[in-house]
């Protein structure tokens, strides 16, 4: 189990850069720090790192640095260019709004197989697990009920029980964790914890506390570019370098 990656880089295509005046300017405000070519940007440029059986990765960075747009290329959602070389070796899940699988008018409980289902897990699987999944998140008393009428913390310890409840290798997070209340979130970490030890996670945050408690190795964006990956603590004082500078 491992994730390498080398040299990955991401390449977006710019169209219609000529619309309209307004358009023509405001990509140039929001691009202005990146890389260009010929109607093209570089999200991501020359990222590296490796991770192994039982590394717990935090991405962080400033808006726009590119966190998200790294996950979503971890989980092959995007391409990354033909330079690039990814290595993710093991069963991974990604985590981005999971919320969006959920169905509003069916139950709790046929969302439990639906999410567990488009989630790639089988529906055998997802089954033997449902018991489990309603205790850990809580609603036990709540499982014949509308999705749609939970509360908005029901329904995220109901996401939270589900993906972190079916075993998975590595999972790829993208702010997932820093929503819900306090409380679930400390039982959720705890849990996360325990059982890390036989997985890889990368997690993307705003929330230093989050990544300095939870992860072992830390990745510093800035602008599409890494800037730092290894010690959590060396890595803050380089991302505070950054912030300082960019005021």
């Amino acid at each position: 189990m491992e994730v390498n990656i080398s040299n990955l880089s991401i390449m977006y295509n710019i169209k219609n850069l000529d619309e309209s005046f307004l358009r023509k300017n405001l990509l140039k405000k929001i691009f202005l720090k990146t890389k260009k070519t010929n109607g093209q940007f570089l999200a991501l440029q020359n990222i590296n790192f490796k991770l192994a059986k039982g590394d717990r990765l935090g991405i962080i960075g400033a808006n726009g640095s590119g966190k998200s747009t790294l996950i979503k290329c971890l989980a092959n959602i995007l391409n990354p260019t033909e330079s690039s070389n990814k290595k993710v070796d093991g069963k991974f899940l990604p985590i981005i709004e999971p919320w969006a699988l959920a169905e509003p008018t069916d139950s709790v409980l046929n969302n439990i197989i639906l999410i567990g289902l488009l989630l790639g897990f089988k529906k055998k699987y997802i089954e033997e697990n449902v018991q489990k999944i309603l205790k850990f998140s809580e609603l036990e008393q709540h499982k014949n009920f509308q999705f749609s009428s939970l509360s908005t913390g029901m329904k995220m310890r109901l996401i939270f029980a589900i993906v972190f409840l079916l075993k998975t290798e590595i999972f790829f997070i993208d702010e997932f964790l820093t929503t819900g209340d306090e409380k679930f979130r400390e039982k959720g970490f705890n849990h996360l914890i325990k059982q890390s030890q036989d997985n890889i996670i990368v997690l993307c945050s705003h929330e230093r506390e989050i990544i300095k408690i939870f992860c072992n190795k830390i990745l510093v964006l800035n602008h599409g570019k890494q800037e730092f990956f290894g010690d959590i603590n060396e890595g803050f004082k380089i991302y505070d370098e950054i912030i300082l500078n960019n005021n």
